[in-house]
Order: structure tokens, then sequence, then C-alpha cells
């Protein structure tokens, strides 16, 4: 990478995605990471999906409603943010490749599609215990919606999958833009971009009716596993008590219930986790004993 110095600051928008997909598909030390990256995402996520929409497997499948979530109002404009999530991940790596070179840029792609596999790879291990699906709106005026209810059977909400991931692209890019090769103000820079997509996409989950209150600390939880001492109970909290603080069409009062729920129940995976060698335990006992209400 070129060195420190009065460099200009960038926004990933600059970035476009697709630049990143031709570089991972086309970049022969990183093709092998992609294409492992892929089969995983379409073997533990849509097929697996699909196999129990076609009945060719039989997994139980609970529904995950909570009171809260007719709380959050349904805004179908948001959805672009929603399906936003994964150009979310290319828009700072396109950054990354295009700034560093040789082994570190090969490091630091294929670092990230491992990361993402195990993402896929961890949430299925749930899934095929027990799926979960909430009662989401019949709505198909937007192509966007026509495309999720097309594509997603909506049977794999806890934990939830667009949550971890973003998590996951938070904490990366963190440890990345700390890297001896950022400024501080870079790396305050860069890494405020990756968390605010995080937030947006987070809420946007709710607000699209893709998922409920529910999904957002098993997914929280499992990432405290899945990244270890990378994302602490710190960062996990901070994270929590910045979801919807800027809303202004959610009540006060509401946005603290919210707050507090999703604190109460990660802390409480987060508590049962600590004596099962087995992470899923918690969630899993969750996802037998709850009675959507």
């Amino acid at each position: 990478m070129d060195s420190t110095g009065s460099r200009q600051l960038h926004s990933f928008k600059e970035y476009k995605s697709l630049r990143t997909y031709l570089f991972l598909v086309f970049y022969p030390r990183t093709f092998i990471p992609f294409i492992k990256c892929v089969h995983t995402a379409l073997h533990k996520f849509f097929f697996l999906q699909f196999s129990v929409t076609l009945r060719l497997r039989k997994i139980p499948v609970v529904s995950v409603d909570n009171a809260l979530d007719k709380k959050i109002p349904f805004t179908p404009e948001r959805v672009s943010t929603y399906l936003d999530f994964i150009h979310s991940l290319a828009r700072p790596l396109g950054f990354c490749i295009s700034s560093f070179k040789g082994k570190e840029r090969v490091r630091i792609v294929s670092s990230l599609l491992d990361l993402l596999r195990a993402c896929y790879e961890n949430a299925s291990h749930v899934y095929s215990f027990s799926m979960s699906t909430t009662d989401r709106p019949d709505y198909k005026k937007d192509s966007h919606f026509r495309l999720i209810h097309a594509l997603d059977p909506h049977l794999m909400c806890v934990p939830s999958l667009h949550v971890a991931i973003m998590i996951m692209a938070w904490i990366y890019y963190r440890d990345v833009f700390r890297l001896p090769y950022f400024t501080e103000e870079e790396t305050k820079h860069y890494t405020a971009q990756v968390f605010d997509s995080a937030k947006a996409i987070t809420e946007t989950v709710l607000y699209v009716k893709q998922h409920s209150v529910n999904c957002i600390p098993a997914a929280i939880y499992m990432m405290t596993v899945l990244l270890k001492d990378r994302f602490s109970i710190q960062d996990a909290v901070d994270f929590i008590n910045c979801l919807f603080k800027e809303s202004t069409d959610i009540p006060e009062e509401t946005k603290k219930e919210i707050n507090t729920y999703i604190h109460t129940m990660f802390e409480r995976f987060l508590l049962e986790g600590k004596s099962e060698e087995d992470w899923t335990v918690p969630i899993k006992n969750w996802l037998t004993t709850y009675k959507a209400s």
C-alpha cells in the first residue's frame, strides 16, 4: 500500500461491487476461496432451505414472532438497504484490493471469504436442528420484494445471517483498518463506514419484516463464539445500544423496550452458553420452548 501521509479519505461507494466480484473470480489466488464460500452458502442456506420447502427433508419450523415486532413500522422503501448487505462486504473489499498488493491483498481477501463461509456453516448447525419463520407481509408491489419471496422461503430466521454477516464485516474490517498502513484518522473514517452499514442493515431486517427482534440477539451471540476475542462482550453491548438510536419513526419508549429485550436475550444465550460445550445449545433450547406472541 502507498505510504501514509496526506491521503484522500474515500467513501466505499466509490468502489463498484462488480469489479470486486470479477477480481474474486478471475484472480487465481482468490478463485478457490471464493468458490468454496459460494458452495457453502448454496449448500448450507439455499439448498437446505428448499429441501424443507419441497418436502425432501423434515426439519421442524418454529414461529419466532414477538409482540415488539408489531411496534416497528413496515417500511418497504428500505428494501434496497436490506438487499445491499453483500455489496456492503464487497465495496470495502474493493477498497482493500486497490490499496494492498501481493500476499497481503490475498490474505485480506481469503480471510474475509473464510469468515463469510464460517457464518453460513455455523448458522446451519441451528437451521438443521430447527428452522424458524416470522409472519412477513405478503407485499409484492415492489420487484425487490417479489425477488425476495421467490428466492427466500423464509425458514432461516434464527440466527439472522444478515445480522451475523454484517457484524463479521464490521469486526473484520476494523482489524484491517487498524493495520499500521492506516493513519488514526483513516482507521476511524473507514471503520465508521462499515459500522454504519452494519447498524443500518440490522435495523432494516426488522423494518422490512424479514426478521423478528428474536433473530438479532441469537446472531450477536453466535458471533461472540465465531469471532471469539475479536468481538468482545462490550462490542456486542455497544452495537445493541446503537440500534434505532436515530430512528424518528419509533417512539422512545418502544426503542427502550426493543433495546432491553435484545440485551436480555443476548445475556440469556451468553450465560447458558458458558456451561455448554456446544454453543448452539442455548439457541436450540430456546427454539424448542418458545411460543410466538
